[in-house]
């Protein structure tokens, strides 16, 4: 009987102390790798940003075969992609438009917002026989409505875009033409603001050095009234 208590005893202060300090350093390991673990992915979460999806459908024309994305928001777009197709729009109704009380603003709105050969395009077709000044004369006016605008080249404040628009020529009352139905064309602009201001004011009309380098028109075959 002595002998098992003294065993007893031995077991309770050798063995039985030992299995307790390991658990004590186990749950203590199991904290310290919890709270690692934990520093961890607040870490990953914190270098991660933040992603959001844009909702996008991809349109075809049956008519030309014209692709473009059409996006359930705006939200998703950088400020400076929204800057570019301001820019973009807003030359595009320069050049396109005409009205004959506001042809001469038009025209140095675009001189001002292009570089040299290419306004010397645009001036050398509105100075011609088809130009917009020769042709609607007082009677008839142009409108010009932008449909949408893809980028095919974008990178450091420049790039290249497909600018798709609808042309409708109106009587001096502002109404459409009967006899002449709209006209679907996609212009292709290659642009950058590098294009500073040459007098005093112009930064006032053009603050960011919109400027175009090159300038084309083509008609989407197949399209007529503006769809």
């Amino acid at each position: 009987e002595q002998a098992y208590i003294h065993a007893a005893r031995f077991f309770e202060k050798n063995i039985a102390a030992d299995e307790k300090a390991k658990t004590k350093n186990a749950r203590r390991l199991a904290a310290f790798f919890g709270v690692l673990t934990f520093m961890s992915i607040a870490a990953v979460l914190g270098l991660t940003p933040l992603k959001s999806v844009q909702l996008g459908l991809v349109r075809v024309d049956n008519n030309s075969g014209y692709t473009d994305v059409v996006w359930a928001d705006d939200k998703g777009k950088p400020p400076e992609q929204i800057d570019d197709e301001f820019w973009l729009s807003t030359y595009v109704r320069f050049r396109e438009s005409y009205n004959f009380s506001s042809h001469d603003a038009e025209f140095g709105m675009v001189e001002l917002m292009s570089y040299g050969e290419t306004f010397t395009e645009y001036r050398n077709f509105q100075l011609s026989s088809k130009g917009y000044l020769e042709v609607l004369g007082t009677n008839r006016q142009i409108r010009t409505d932008i449909n949408n605008i893809n980028f095919l080249e974008r990178k450091d404040r420049e790039g290249t875009a497909q600018v798709r628009i609808t042309k409708t020529v109106l009587d001096r009352n502002g109404m459409p033409d009967p006899q002449l139905h709209p006209v679907t064309w996609v212009a292709t602009v290659t642009y950058d603001y590098k294009n500073a201001a040459k007098k005093a004011g112009d930064q006032w009309l053009n603050p960011r050095g919109f400027g175009v380098k090159a300038y084309t028109m083509t008609r989407e075959v197949g399209v007529s009234n503006g769809k």
